[in-house]
């Protein structure tokens, strides 16, 4: 009797058990969906609050809004000071404006102290926002000792983009400079002399550039002297994407920093080289065969030769931007070149730029781009070969998109021919012959697509004032008739064009037109007469001889 009740118990409390457990199971289980749902909520008003924060889209107006204009607004709450703080503390200037300067020391200091002075004032002023600083640029105006410029490089250690320009200085302060710089990503040096120091140096070794760096550009450098830790130093990057360097002169050297390149640089893959002193393509030979993984490449050599060009095509076949310029001198003694590109290229974007280029040679380079979509064959007409470029057969002229030419190296039936080929061109920029009635016609009755026109007229036109040329544009069938492209053209560029005599009658045939660009203009802005081009707003870029003038269509009339 006792075994029965005893075992009826257990069955009793087993059962009870397992309900608890299916009880507690069910529990749990529907706590893990509610929590599930929960997640799923949040992340979905995480995602809501993504697509409506407006951080980012107030960041982007900040980024084009003027200085003074910034600093209001940096003080009108605690989110726009922080979205503002980064554009107004993204550079320093080393010294204050001159009024400041004046009223602060007078005319006590020597230039030297007085620079000091003004240096230590920058890293005192600036240094608790050191983590903003992300560009600077040092110039003739900027010269510091090599302990000074060690200390403000390693205050402002966080700096990105650096540029060193139009400088005589030493390798010690060079070196001083990009040292502390452990997050540097471009480096730009320009128009340098470099000098080597023998006594009293700070660095006895090269430094090491960062592996953040990936764009390094090196032009009209002069190495004095042989400075040996500054040229190691350069070269001890490891992870460019790309690399540019220009030696305007015989005298200044860049193939020394080409060596890295010698051998497989795997993240390399733009290039651009130009070398005035050359004299042997040798050097490229190397690194051509050990990075064919290169898709830009500008090169501008006075030693070209048609071994180099075959280097090319047969080693460099992922390229697909190809810049050629023939960079000869005025006393250099004409010769043909023949170049020949044996098997077909994946170049999109091709500029030749060379005086004394056959025509076989330029054929079998145009049939060997059956990807070509950008032509630029602006070249020097001072060495062009008589009835040159009397043909052109473009592998796949229905996939160019932008053409540029200068009109007074070819005749009036290849322009004609090439644009009747090119059924699809979106983009087209001439400089017009002398003769130019002719090519604007062929514009105005070929090019059926057109969305960017530049136009540039000849530059003995330019030098007369009274060249009939500028009563006599205007009045031709592009602007006075109804081209095939006016629903099409939307940005219109005229250089060397006055605007001052122009005015928007001159382009009411053009429906979509919502930019025209007066470029190199002499005169000031401010004579403009607005009222001449109702609907528009002018906004002038200002340069060493002049101004680019733009006259923007109003979006809301």
């Amino acid at each position: 009797m006792t075994r029965v009740l005893r075992s009826s118990t257990k069955m009793i409390q087993s059962k009870e058990d397992s309900s608890s457990k299916l009880s507690i199971s069910k529990k749990s289980k529907t706590i893990k969906r509610r929590e599930k749902k929960i997640v799923g909520i949040k992340n979905e008003d995480k995602k809501q609050i993504d697509i409506w924060n407006v951080n980012s889209i107030m960041s982007k107006i900040f980024s084009y809004t003027c200085l003074k204009d910034l600093v209001k607004f940096n003080t009108v709450c605690k989110k726009w000071n922080n979205l503002t703080n980064p554009i107004i503390h993204k550079t320093v200037k080393l010294t204050r404006g001159a009024d400041v300067i004046k009223q602060v020391y007078g005319k006590n200091l020597e230039c030297t102290d007085l620079f000091k002075s003004e240096v230590a004032e920058c890293i005192l002023q600036n240094a608790k926002r050191a983590n903003l600083v992300k560009e600077f640029e040092f110039d003739l105006n900027n010269i510091l000792d090599p302990r000074t410029s060690i200390e403000f490089f390693q205050t402002f250690r966080f700096i990105r983009n650096l540029t060193i320009r139009n400088c005589d200085i030493s390798q010690d302060q060079v070196l001083g400079m990009i040292s502390p710089l452990t997050q540097l990503q471009e480096l730009f040096i320009r128009d340098l002399k470099i000098k080597r120091i023998v006594r009293k140096r700070i660095y006895k070794e090269a430094v090491q550039l960062p592996p953040t760096l990936k764009k390094l550009r090196l032009d009209n450098i002069e190495l004095i002297n042989n400075p040996e830790l500054f040229i190691q130093s350069i070269n001890s990057h490891n992870c460019l994407v790309e690399f540019s360097t220009n030696s305007y002169t015989s005298s200044s050297t860049n193939e020394v920093f080409l060596e890295p390149f010698y051998i497989h640089y795997p993240s390399l893959i733009n290039l651009k080289f130009y070398n005035k002193g050359l004299q042997t393509p040798q050097s490229l030979f190397k690194v051509f065969e050990n990075n064919t993984q290169l898709i830009s490449l500008k090169l501008s050599l006075e030693c070209w030769n048609s071994e180099l060009v075959s280097n090319i095509n047969s080693n460099l076949t992922n390229l697909e931007e190809f810049n050629l310029l023939d960079d000869v001198s005025y006393n250099q003694i004409y010769t043909d070149f023949f170049a020949n590109f044996s098997q077909p290229a994946k170049i999109k974007k091709l500029s030749l730029k060379w005086s004394n280029l056959t025509n076989c040679s330029l054929k079998s380079i145009l049939l060997n781009c059956p990807q070509l979509e950008e032509l630029d064959l602006i070249t020097y007409k001072y060495y062009m070969q008589p009835n040159s470029a009397n043909f052109f057969n473009l592998s796949n002229p229905a996939k160019l998109k932008k053409l540029t030419i200068d009109c007074d190296c070819l005749s009036d039936s290849i322009i004609d021919n090439l644009l009747l080929q090119c059924t699809n061109l979106k983009e087209l920029d001439v400089i017009l012959p002398l003769k130019w009635k002719e090519i604007m016609k062929s514009i105005y009755e070929k090019c059926t697509n057109l969305e960017r026109l530049s136009i540039c007229p000849h530059i003995d036109i330019c030098i007369q004032d009274d060249n009939p040329f500028y009563r006599e544009f205007y009045d031709t069938e592009f602007f006075t008739k109804y081209p095939i492209c006016k629903s099409t053209i939307s940005h219109l560029t005229l250089k060397r064009l006055k605007l001052i005599n122009s005015k928007v009658d001159y382009f009411k045939n053009f429906e979509n037109l919502n930019s025209i660009k007066y470029r190199q203009q002499i005169c000031n802005p401010i004579k403009i007469n607005m009222d001449l081009w109702p609907g528009y707003r002018l906004i002038a870029t200002e340069f060493n001889t002049g101004y680019d003038i733009e006259l923007k269509r109003n979006l809301i009339s």
